[in-house]
């Protein structure tokens, strides 16, 4: 069974992993490095300028435990799951407890295909979000206003049909085109 929750993956998450462990790793050899080179009392030789510094100096241990954390951080954010792509809807012609979900993509194309089906349309472009939908349509039409009203309105009554939690806001935007 599909797990009910889609998500948006973020979109680099394979390099984002390997900088992630290699900085991890880095930054773990480093602290190992300096914890065997304070029990010796060693210094650290072939750096310029740091030759008087030994490894349990506050400025390395500082630099090692940043640059893990670091790792740490990107880690993290490589493995997390990004935002939820989709909108909830209810199915009431099934019983009051049934619910599933419409994607965010699927809200941008039946605002597009609105868009389509409005007369003095030439071009639309839509871009959902969970929360609000942004369409874009070339228009023929003498009125933009008019065109961003009546489409607006029924892409709004369109959503109200489908029976979602929370239905997103719409904006719909016109630019005036010379033909079709």
């Amino acid at each position: 069974m599909s797990n009910p929750k889609i998500r948006r993956r973020p979109d680099r998450r394979i390099p984002a992993l390997v900088v992630a462990s290699a900085i991890v790793l880095l930054g773990a050899l480093g602290l190992w490095w300096s914890i065997t080179a304070i029990a010796a009392g060693q210094t650290l030789a072939g750096l310029d300028g740091l030759e008087g510094l030994t490894w349990g100096a506050p400025l390395l241990v500082a630099a090692g435990i940043l640059a893990a954390l670091i790792g740490m951080i990107l880690l993290v954010l490589a493995v997390k799951p990004g935002r939820a792509s989709v909108v909830e809807m209810n199915l009431d012609e099934f019983g009051a407890t049934r619910t599933t979900v419409i994607t965010t993509r699927g809200l941008g194309r039946i605002a597009a295909a609105e868009a389509d089906r409005t007369d003095g349309t030439v071009s639309s472009r839509a871009d959902a979000r969970p929360g609000r939908v942004q369409v874009g349509v070339g228009t023929v039409a003498p009125s933009g206003r008019e065109v961003e009203q009546v489409l607006s309105g029924r892409i709004q009554e369109r959503y109200d049909a489908l029976g979602l939690r929370r239905s997103p806001r719409v904006a719909v935007r016109t630019t005036k085109k010379e033909k079709r």
